[in-house]
This record gives structure tokens, sequence and C-alpha cells, in this order.
């Protein structure tokens, strides 16, 4: 098991902090392990505390106004769940599962804000991380205005080979997480269809593929320069 410090101070919500400040929270933190298919919250409950993956995988997810499930993320190995709660009361804005067996590192609002009390220059710190999410928010609705479906596609398809990818022996690379067409438009905000089409269009090219439900990214590079059309 990895030091929690150590945990905290790989994610963005502590990068360029002193490494002081990760061994405070992880030590004011507890491990969680959930199996396959375990709820770490759902959408609509309290909200009182963070998250950071230490190993594993786990998805977003909210339910639409016709009561389906529709995906908005995936999380993997040192990302972090539910900052937001830090600074605001609000519910749980979605429902996270485990894909996979994970272990999380969970810190209380109590915990986080007796530190902060102490240690005032963290909310300078945490200013500017909220402040580069709220720039990449916006980057990302920008991309949806002006970046074409098959660029937002990439760049999506790239994110989870990133966080969920395994090298296979061929040298593509495996996102270990069954998505369905649905789910890569409901990430983008595109239609299954629109979404179809491109993935078809990217296997023939011979970009990727799909071998037993899983997609493999055959041709990274060029995928790059998708997203950069």
């Amino acid at each position: 098991m990895t030091n929690a410090a150590e945990v905290f101070s790989k994610t963005r919500m502590f990068t360029g902090a002193p490494f002081d400040v990760s061994v405070a929270i992880g030590n004011r933190s507890q491990y969680i392990t959930l199996d396959p298919n375990g709820v770490l919250f759902r959408e609509g409950d309290d909200a009182d505390g963070f998250y950071a993956v230490e190993a594993g995988g786990l998805k977003a997810t909210r339910l639409s106004p016709d009561g389906n499930e529709q995906l908005i993320a995936l999380f993997s190995d040192g990302e972090v769940i539910g900052e937001m709660a830090i600074f605001d009361e609000f519910p749980r804005s979605a429902t996270i599962t485990a894909l996979k067996q994970t272990t999380l590192i969970f810190c209380s609002r109590d915990a986080f804000f007796d530190f902060a009390n102490e240690n005032p220059m963290i909310y300078r710190h945490m200013l500017s991380v909220m402040a580069g999410r709220l720039r990449a928010t916006n980057d990302s609705l920008a991309a949806r205005d002006f970046l074409a479906l098959p660029g937002q596609l990439a760049q999506a398809m790239i994110r989870l080979a990133d966080g969920f990818g395994r090298e296979m022996v061929s040298g593509a690379v495996r996102i270990e997480y069954k998505l369905t067409q649905s789910e890569l438009g409901a990430m983008i905000g595109a239609s299954r269809e629109n979404v179809s089409r491109v993935l078809n269009q990217w296997k023939r090219a011979g970009l990727i593929s799909r071998v037993d439900g899983y997609y493999h990214i055959d041709k990274r590079s060029e995928l790059l320069e998708i997203t950069e059309a």
C-alpha cells in the first residue's frame, strides 16, 4: 500500500503544494476499499469530504430525466473525486461506482479545515486549483463549440487509454473498460449515431479496433493529430 502522502502529492489537487501539506492531509485521512460494483456514494447523498484514488477505477453516472444511467466520467489512479465538497455543502452530483477492486483515501471536510485553519496558505493553493479546474471546464466547453466531433471523440479515447489502458503485445493499448457507443457519446455530448459513424471510420482506417468488447487504440499518434485538427 502506497503512503497516503505520496498519493495526495501526485494528484492535481496538491501538485505544486509543499509535500508537508500532503503529509498533513494524509495523516488526517483513512483508506477505503471497494469491491467491483461497490458504490462509493450516490447522487443526492450528503457530501462530507473528498477522495484520492490510490489504485483501481471508478465511474461517475447520473440518472437522466427518463431514468436511464448516463456515464459522466471515469476515474483512475491518482485522480481526486468530490473535492468541491470542501467548499460547499451541496449533495453529491453523481453516483460513483467501482469498476474493479479499488483503494481510495478519504479526507473529511472537517479534517481538511482543521489543517487549513492552522495553515491558511493552503487556501491560496486551493484557489489556484479551483481556477485551474474552471479554466479546464471552459476549455472543454469551448472544444465542444470549436472542435469537430472527431476531435472531441479522439480526446476522450486518449484520456481513457491514459487512465485505463493496458499495452498489448501488438503495441496497441486496450481500454480496460467495456464502453458502449452511447456512453462515449454521453461523455462528449454527442449522439450514439454520430459516435458510431466516426468509430466505424477509424476502424476502417486502422486507428482503433474492438476485440471482445474492448476498444483498442492501434494508432495513438494519428488520434492525437485528429485532436489538433
